[in-house]
């Protein structure tokens, strides 16, 4: 099977019958998913969606376009599309989900969509893309905490993210949803119960974006709600992909 630089297999699975592309969110690279790769069942195979920019791609220049980035990532996964397939993004990864969902060669059997306000929805926040540096980080890291103290406080390592973290903000801030056909597949979205940015009660919002149902779930905490939760949204897509799984034969 081919090799991609924008897909990345860390445990290629040859019995898997399914696999699960997952898109980080802002700024973010696929070391986000990394450790889904032993966790899941051994029947599901993990392929990680990986933009240039960042990590071993840290030295190609970033895409600022989220149409332009799902057009690519549905051409790169065309490969690797002979068994069931689903998709999951967190937060700006979830519009890129969703906006690739029907360029895709084959349809996928579900989309997950986590931490993220429905396509059609999107709440216009003052753009901050363009803030000189300092300003910059300190806006993302108030609005999302999602930059932990240790990454802030060392330069250099700020100094590799920005590109990426500022492309990744331009193309959401200059997002627009198209008003395409509802989608063929069904969609769950997550929240966080505490997540200001996105909340619960917006979710639902995504079941006007497809033609085949739409499931809410919301767990405790905030915008990066997931980590605590892992193991039990791995299970639920894993139902979801192989519903016959064996929930304690995750990989090890």
């Amino acid at each position: 099977m081919t090799s991609s630089a924008w897909i990345k297999r860390p445990r290629p699975r040859p019995d898997a019958r399914a696999r699960l592309f997952c898109v980080p969110h802002a700024g973010a690279g696929p070391s986000y998913f990394a450790r889904w790769a032993a966790e899941l069942p051994e029947s599901v195979e993990l392929c990680l969606v990986h933009l240039p920019g960042r990590e071993a791609r840290l030295t190609e220049p970033p895409l600022d376009d989220i149409g332009a980035i799902a057009r690519r990532f549905a051409a790169e996964a065309a490969p690797l599309l002979d068994l069931p397939f689903a998709l999951f993004g967190h937060s700006m990864g979830a519009i890129v989900a969703y906006e690739a969902a029907p360029l895709l060669a084959a349809p996928p059997r579900h989309l997950f969509v986590s931490a993220a306000p429905p396509a059609h929805r999107l709440v216009e926040e003052p753009p901050v893309s363009h803030l000189p540096d300092d300003e910059f980080l300190a806006e993302v890291r108030r609005a999302y905490a999602g930059i932990p103290d240790s990454v802030f406080q060392d330069p250099r390592l700020m100094r590799l993210m920005l590109p990426a973290m500022r492309a990744d903000f331009a193309a959401y801030e200059h997002y627009r949803w198209t008003g395409r056909p509802q989608l063929a597949c069904p969609v769950t979205a997550l929240g966080g119960s505490e997540d200001a940015l996105v909340p619960a009660d917006c979710l639902a919002g995504w079941g006007e974006l497809t033609a085949a149902g739409c499931t809410v779930r919301v767990h405790e905490g905030g915008h990066f709600y997931l980590t605590d939760v892992r193991d039990e949204v791995q299970a639920l897509v894993a139902g979801v992909l192989v519903p016959d799984h064996d929930p304690e034969a995750a990989g090890v």
